[in-house]
């Protein structure tokens, strides 16, 4: 019996969606070898998850270990740590509020000079139904996996070239956030992305309260740790 056989042909229909909505230069071979199964395995698991609201635990082979009852999904993302920060929240997040104070913490997200756009391999994960989870016991979850919180321009990026994420993850609503701390008003803040239906937008979150089960975070490896909280 084949693995497709596995699941209905809905179920195949929107595995088969979700990839194609992966930007280029998803290599299929990176799920696989990442979680330890083909990739229609993978597919079906992740169908599951999604349909359960987070009741299983994914267990990758090169150590990355998904949060109880959460799941990790890996996947690269076009990402330019160059571009000027409004530019990046205009194409990440049309609907973001002209008056918000996400665009006024870009100076503590400083362009890197001399960045091009090039393929990064990153993370989404997320906790699970039901689950109440802090920004600390999140990267303090990543450290272990030996990931770090991803920048806010690689957050901008999903959002900019995966417009449409909620709605193949089967989520009326979603928060995709980067963990990198800023300050804002004289607290702690992080940046994320509010996806609701076809709107996007961009704003900034307490970094002290707490995440619930639509909330995702964007880790990658072999960043520089900067602010990541204590």
């Amino acid at each position: 019996m084949s693995d497709k056989a596995l699941i209905t042909d809905a179920e195949l229909e929107l595995s088969q969606r979700i990839q194609r909505q992966l930007p280029r230069g998803v290599n299929p071979k990176i799920i696989a070898e990442l979680n330890g199964q083909p990739k229609e395995v993978f597919d079906t698991n992740l169908l599951r998850f999604l349909q359960n609201r987070g009741q299983m635990q994914v267990v990758t082979t090169n150590g990355i270990i998904a949060p109880p009852s959460g799941i990790v999904i890996p996947f690269t993302i076009p990402v330019n740590e160059s571009r000027d920060w409004n530019e990046a929240i205009k194409a990440a997040s049309p609907n973001t509020d002209r008056s918000g104070g996400i665009w006024k913490v870009g100076d503590q997200y400083p362009a890197m000079a001399g960045a091009v756009e090039r393929l990064e391999q990153i993370w989404l994960v997320n906790f699970g139904k039901g689950r109440r989870t802090s920004s600390q016991s999140a990267i303090e979850w990543g450290k272990e996996q030996h990931l770090v919180p991803d920048s806010p321009r690689a957050n901008f990026a999903i959002a900019e070239h995966l417009p449409k994420l909620n709605t193949y993850l089967g989520m009326d609503h979603m928060v995709v956030a980067s963990l990198r701390k800023c300050s804002f008003g004289g607290r702690g803040h992080v940046v994320d992305v509010w996806f609701g239906g076809s709107e996007r937008e961009a704003g900034l979150g307490w970094f002290e309260g707490d995440w619930g089960d639509n909330d995702w975070f964007v880790f990658a490896r072999d960043l520089e740790p900067g602010d990541l909280g204590s």
